[in-house]
């Protein structure tokens, strides 16, 4: 039984989780076999048969492929999941817009165990992660969350409903008392939040932080990532597993792995027009802290984007502005090139005759 106030005093079981929970390690696939994910000067970069390097100006996708997760009750049979993400590109200290990536009432576990690898049409699931159509050589930082939830069943079915309002990303934890609202009424409003107040994790707070050739740190390159709870990389490395074609973490023996939770990340350079709008609404959930709209659910959001899509394309321009002395490195001058390439279409034109001059005289 959880306490509504207070503390609720650490039991040695919670001490065993906080000490599984304090090591992780993320390693990268290569054809299957693998690797280190950090980036050490001078040394070439493996990558699997399929993939496209990252480079600034190309698109950049990063989505997640496969989530194993195990329950310390294996005695359950139905638990409801939700899987979240937090993603910044830039060197901040704000924490970024809370993303849903999954969400299933009713999820079926066997001796405590379930997979997910495919995210159905019958539950809400988008495996976006990030999406630039230009990248311009930032880090990419990610905070993975999988909870069980506990939550009364008419505000599921509100949420479950209301998410089909925006399927086409994913949906964002700022979204949701918005979106209660909008279809019932206020007082629903502190059961929406009950939800957001998750204290079972399954994996509460995995981290990756990627970087573009940035010395002694993981790379950010294309293949495919292992995120693992509960094991540092040394043990993952000398343990002799790898990583099969399903994207099942496996031993010499071909026996899956199930000590731990983990999931599997994809990273490479690939157009995805249909994804061009979700940076627009990441930015935007954050606008939604900032206001108490309560109806017209769909239109508002769509408006948040597209106001958020005129600051960042104005943001973009000034950064753009202030790198032109240093045109004549050629690092910088991709990243103009590629910020440029980033921008609204309508934007995009009313710039690109400067854009053009600028050039023009280096």
């Amino acid at each position: 039984m959880r306490r509504k106030y207070g503390l609720r005093r650490r039991t040695t079981k919670d001490q065993d989780k906080a000490s599984l929970f304090s090591k992780s390690c993320s390693v990268l696939s290569v054809n299957g076999n693998l690797r280190s994910a950090y980036y050490e000067p001078g040394t070439e970069e493996e990558r699997s048969i399929g993939y496209t390097p990252i480079e600034i100006g190309k698109p950049i996708v990063v989505r997640y492929l496969y989530f194993f997760l195990k329950l310390d009750n294996a005695g359950v049979k139905d638990q409801e999941i939700m899987i979240s993400s937090f993603v910044k590109t830039e060197e901040e200290k704000k924490a970024a817009a809370e993303a849903i990536n999954f969400y299933d009432p009713k999820m079926k576990f066997k001796k405590g165990i379930t997979e997910i690898e495919n995210f159905g049409a019958d539950t809400y699931g988008h495996e976006l992660a990030y999406y630039a159509k230009s990248y311009i050589g930032e880090p990419f930082k990610l905070t993975a969350k999988i909870m069980e939830l506990d939550n009364p069943e008419k505000v599921t079915k509100e949420i479950t409903q209301g998410i089909d309002k925006i399927g086409e990303i994913p949906f964002f934890a700022e979204f949701m008392p918005y979106m209660a609202l909008a279809k019932t009424s206020i007082d629903l409003l502190g059961k929406i939040f009950k939800i957001l107040d998750r204290d079972d994790p399954i994996v509460p707070g995995l981290r990756l932080d990627l970087f573009y050739q940035r010395p002694n740190a993981q790379r950010l390159q294309s293949g495919r990532i292992v995120c693992i709870q509960g094991k540092t990389e040394e043990e993952i490395l000398n343990g002799g597993y790898k990583l099969n074609k399903k994207n099942r973490l496996v031993n010499a023996n071909d026996k899956p792995y199930t000590e731990t939770p983990y999931f599997v990340l994809q990273v490479n350079s690939e157009n995805h027009s249909s994804y061009e709008n979700f940076e627009y609404f990441q930015n935007a959930a954050e606008l939604l802290a900032l206001t108490n709209q309560s109806e017209g659910l769909k239109d508002f959001i769509e408006t948040a984007a597209e106001g958020f899509k005129t600051y960042a394309d104005i943001a973009t321009i000034s950064d753009m502005e202030d790198m032109q002395d240093d045109l004549d490195d050629q690092e910088t001058l991709e990243r103009f090139k590629a910020m440029f390439k980033g921008l609204s279409p309508d934007v995009k034109g009313l710039y690109r005759k400067k854009y053009r001059e600028i050039l023009s005289e280096l």
